[in-house]
């Protein structure tokens, strides 16, 4: 099996998107690139959007080569309308969904499914609802978690976790679930027990507002347990690497797992790649060099939309 991290927060972006190839099978989950609209009071610096740009035209690189394209829930670092990536992209694929009208907040459910599912009618070969569903293509088997909240709560909504399986390799990708903070965030991964796992990691760089001291604790127990529960790889990036804090924390959690022998990395990190976490730069970027991003009409649109 083969795993790609395609854009992620240490390649430069808001996403997640990832591309798994099986002896039969291309997938592609949550073909989409985002930025934060403001950090530090900032717009994108000009590098951010840039990078936006580059990455955008690999997942759509990407997403031309797969078979299947998967989307874990409707928000924009995880689906695009067609802002940046070109909706032409869903043509002739299967496509499995975030169910739109179960276990969905208001946003979601009303304004963004719908826009979206409006936007590719007609393209997909097949387009199905996965929560809680497995599917057999070939030799790969695709299995769907049940609605699981955004985070902590369910103001944010709720995402559905996949898990590719080769019959050799399980990968699973836990979406935004923000560090698993709560049990119910670990039963699939309980279930499926995967040789790799891809995860949010916590909200840290919001530690204080959007989350507790006590969701935090409870997210670095639960990530520790995951780990021991015989786990290969854990890729952990996205929301924590929006943390400049970031390379503390996953020190911290290797140090509670090293009696085990588990490789724990930044996506950047498990490509060999050089970690470029932007968005937590920002300030950084714009002390250097005072440059914010004349934003093409998509990513204008896309920043309007918000997370």
């Amino acid at each position: 099996m083969k795993i790609i991290p395609i854009a992620f927060e240490s390649l430069g972006v808001r996403s997640q998107a990832t591309f798994i190839e099986t002896s039969d099978l291309k997938i592609l989950v949550d073909p989409a690139v985002s930025l934060a609209p403001r950090r530090y009071g900032l717009p994108p610096h000009k590098m951010e959007v840039e990078k936006l740009l580059e990455l955008a035209r690999s997942v759509n690189e990407y997403a031309r080569e797969a078979d299947v394209l998967v989307i874990t829930h409707y928000h924009y670092d995880h689906h695009d309308p067609g802002f940046v990536i070109p909706k032409d992209i869903y043509r002739g694929k299967k496509v499995f969904i975030k169910d739109p009208n179960s276990f969905i907040n208001p946003s979601q459910g009303k304004i963004r499914a719908p826009k979206f599912l409006n936007s590719i009618k007609g393209l997909p070969s097949s387009i199905q609802s996965a929560d809680g569903k497995g599917f057999v293509l070939g030799h790969t088997k695709i299995k769907f978690s049940y609605p699981v909240p955004h985070g902590a709560d369910e103001r944010m909504g709720y995402v559905v976790q996949v898990a590719v399986s080769d019959g050799d390799e399980t990968v699973m990708i836990t979406s935004d679930i923000e560090g698993a903070p709560r049990e119910m965030h670990m039963e699939f991964t309980q279930e499926v027990k995967p040789s790799t796992l891809i995860i949010d990691g916590p909200l840290s760089y919001m530690l204080g507002y959007a989350l507790t001291e006590d969701q935090f604790d409870a997210s670095m127990d639960n990530l520790e347990k995951i780990v021991k529960q015989g786990l290969t790889t854990m890729i952990i990036d996205h929301h924590l690497v929006r943390d400049q804090r970031y390379r503390e924390i996953i020190s911290s959690l290797k140090l509670r797992v090293k009696e085990v022998n588990a490789n724990v990395m930044t996506a950047a990190e498990y490509l060999k790649e050089e970690e470029n976490p932007l968005e937590s730069r920002r300030k950084e970027l714009f002390s250097e060099s005072n440059e914010p991003a004349k934003l093409p009409r998509g990513v204008a649109e896309l920043l309007k939309g918000g997370g």
